[in-house]
């Protein structure tokens, strides 16, 4: 198997496991496995050329980053 495949294949598992922590667990922790998620998938789509995804995966990135700066400063 592919170091890449192996990543997306990590990094999918990681969103699927991060939303579910956000809605039945704590939001800090499901916000850090996604940013877990993002940060495994992003290698894969910028070698597939897949930039819209990579744009997609950068824009929550951000989003995901900005919250837990929140969190962590605020609290």
């Amino acid at each position: 198997m592919n170091k890449l495949t192996l990543l997306r294949y990590l990094g999918n598992s990681f969103v699927i496991l991060g939303y579910y922590t956000i809605l039945w667990g704590d939001l800090k922790y499901g916000l850090l496995i996604k940013l877990l998620a993002g940060t495994l998938l992003l290698p894969s789509f910028i070698k597939l050329r897949m930039w819209d995804s990579v744009v997609i995966c950068g824009f929550f990135l951000t989003i995901e980053i900005s919250k837990l700066i929140q969190i962590f400063l605020v609290s």
